[in-house]
Protein backbone atom coordinates (compact mmCIF):
# COMPACT_ATOMS: atom_id res chain seq x y z
CA UNK A 1 0.00 0.00 0.00
CA UNK A 2 2.73 2.33 0.64
CA UNK A 3 5.08 1.66 -2.17
CA UNK A 4 1.58 2.28 -4.09
CA UNK A 5 0.89 5.60 -2.49
CA UNK A 6 4.49 7.05 -3.37
CA UNK A 7 4.55 5.34 -6.95
CA UNK A 8 1.10 7.25 -7.33
CA UNK A 9 2.53 11.11 -5.64
CA UNK A 10 5.75 9.98 -8.10
CA UNK A 11 3.43 9.74 -10.99
CA UNK A 12 1.36 12.86 -10.81
CA UNK A 13 4.58 14.59 -10.10
CA UNK A 14 5.72 13.89 -12.96
CA UNK A 15 2.22 14.70 -14.36
CA UNK A 16 2.37 18.32 -13.11
CA UNK A 17 -0.77 17.07 -11.19
CA UNK A 18 0.29 19.13 -8.00
CA UNK A 19 -3.33 19.43 -6.47
CA UNK A 20 -3.72 15.53 -6.49
CA UNK A 21 -0.53 15.15 -4.44
CA UNK A 22 -2.12 17.68 -1.92
CA UNK A 23 -5.31 16.39 -2.11
CA UNK A 24 -4.15 12.92 -1.70
CA UNK A 25 -2.10 13.25 1.09
CA UNK A 26 -4.49 16.08 2.99
CA UNK A 27 -6.41 12.46 3.10
CA UNK A 28 -4.58 11.56 5.54
CA UNK A 29 -4.29 12.34 9.30
CA UNK A 30 -1.77 15.22 10.55
CA UNK A 31 -0.12 12.60 12.86
CA UNK A 32 0.47 10.06 10.01
CA UNK A 33 2.08 12.35 7.69
CA UNK A 34 5.86 11.02 7.79
CA UNK A 35 8.95 12.88 6.31
CA UNK A 36 8.81 11.46 3.16
CA UNK A 37 5.08 12.53 2.72
CA UNK A 38 6.26 15.86 3.59
CA UNK A 39 8.81 16.19 1.57
CA UNK A 40 6.21 15.17 -1.58
CA UNK A 41 3.34 17.69 0.13
CA UNK A 42 6.18 20.57 0.24
CA UNK A 43 7.40 19.95 -3.33
CA UNK A 44 3.58 20.09 -4.93
CA UNK A 45 2.80 23.26 -2.92
CA UNK A 46 6.32 24.86 -4.17
CA UNK A 47 4.89 24.21 -7.33
CA UNK A 48 1.96 25.32 -6.60
CA UNK A 49 3.22 28.70 -5.66
CA UNK A 50 1.70 27.95 -1.81
CA UNK A 51 5.61 28.89 -0.35
CA UNK A 52 4.52 29.39 3.04
CA UNK A 53 2.96 26.12 3.26
CA UNK A 54 5.28 23.94 1.41
CA UNK A 55 7.85 25.76 4.21
CA UNK A 56 5.70 24.33 6.74
CA UNK A 57 6.61 21.09 5.84
CA UNK A 58 9.53 21.06 4.98
CA UNK A 59 10.74 22.65 8.38
CA UNK A 60 9.00 19.65 10.09
CA UNK A 61 11.19 16.56 8.74
CA UNK A 62 13.69 14.98 10.76
CA UNK A 63 17.00 16.76 10.73
CA UNK A 64 19.01 14.13 9.07
CA UNK A 65 16.80 14.44 6.09
CA UNK A 66 17.95 17.96 6.01
CA UNK A 67 21.15 16.49 5.40
CA UNK A 68 20.62 16.62 1.53
CA UNK A 69 20.87 19.42 -1.17
CA UNK A 70 17.47 18.99 -2.77
CA UNK A 71 15.71 19.95 0.75
CA UNK A 72 18.24 23.01 0.91
CA UNK A 73 17.28 23.99 -2.09
CA UNK A 74 13.40 23.72 -2.15
CA UNK A 75 13.79 25.51 1.13
CA UNK A 76 15.53 27.99 -0.35
CA UNK A 77 12.87 27.90 -3.64
CA UNK A 78 10.12 28.63 -1.29
CA UNK A 79 12.40 31.78 0.15
CA UNK A 80 13.19 32.96 -2.86
CA UNK A 81 9.86 33.56 -4.13
CA UNK A 82 8.36 34.45 -0.71
CA UNK A 83 10.92 37.17 -1.26
CA UNK A 84 13.09 36.25 1.83
CA UNK A 85 16.44 36.67 -0.10
CA UNK A 86 18.73 36.36 2.93
CA UNK A 87 16.93 33.08 3.95
CA UNK A 88 17.03 31.84 0.18
CA UNK A 89 20.95 32.77 0.10
CA UNK A 90 21.88 30.90 3.23
CA UNK A 91 19.66 27.89 2.26
CA UNK A 92 20.80 27.75 -1.91
CA UNK A 93 24.58 28.36 -0.63
CA UNK A 94 24.77 25.38 1.73
CA UNK A 95 22.64 22.93 -1.59
CA UNK A 96 25.63 24.31 -3.21
CA UNK A 97 28.46 23.46 -0.99
CA UNK A 98 26.96 20.20 -0.96
CA UNK A 99 26.12 19.83 -4.58
CA UNK A 100 28.58 22.02 -6.30
CA UNK A 101 27.76 20.61 -9.96
CA UNK A 102 23.88 21.63 -9.98
CA UNK A 103 22.91 23.90 -12.34
CA UNK A 104 19.37 24.96 -10.66
CA UNK A 105 20.71 25.34 -6.88
CA UNK A 106 23.66 27.98 -9.58
CA UNK A 107 21.61 29.94 -11.09
CA UNK A 108 18.60 30.11 -7.99
CA UNK A 109 21.45 31.17 -6.08
CA UNK A 110 22.68 33.85 -8.61
CA UNK A 111 19.47 35.44 -9.44
CA UNK A 112 18.71 35.19 -5.45
CA UNK A 113 22.50 37.36 -4.94
CA UNK A 114 21.58 39.37 -7.82
CA UNK A 115 18.21 40.55 -6.66
CA UNK A 116 19.24 41.47 -3.08
CA UNK A 117 22.43 43.56 -4.50
CA UNK A 118 19.47 45.11 -6.40
CA UNK A 119 16.85 45.73 -3.47
CA UNK A 120 19.69 47.08 -1.43
CA UNK A 121 21.36 49.25 -3.78
CA UNK A 122 17.38 50.60 -4.81
CA UNK A 123 17.41 50.59 -0.59
CA UNK A 124 20.05 53.21 -0.58
CA UNK A 125 19.24 55.32 -3.63
CA UNK A 126 16.09 55.95 -1.78
CA UNK A 127 18.19 57.07 1.59
CA UNK A 128 20.25 59.42 -0.58
CA UNK A 129 16.77 61.15 -2.32
CA UNK A 130 15.26 61.24 0.94
CA UNK A 131 18.53 63.46 2.49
Amino acid sequence: MRDELIAELNAWHEEDEYNQIVDRINEIPTPLIDDELAIHLGRALNNLGRYKEALKWFLKVDEELKNNPLWHFRVGYAYYYLDQLEDAIREFEIAHEMDPEDEDTSTFLEWSRNEAAQAQSDADSSEESDN
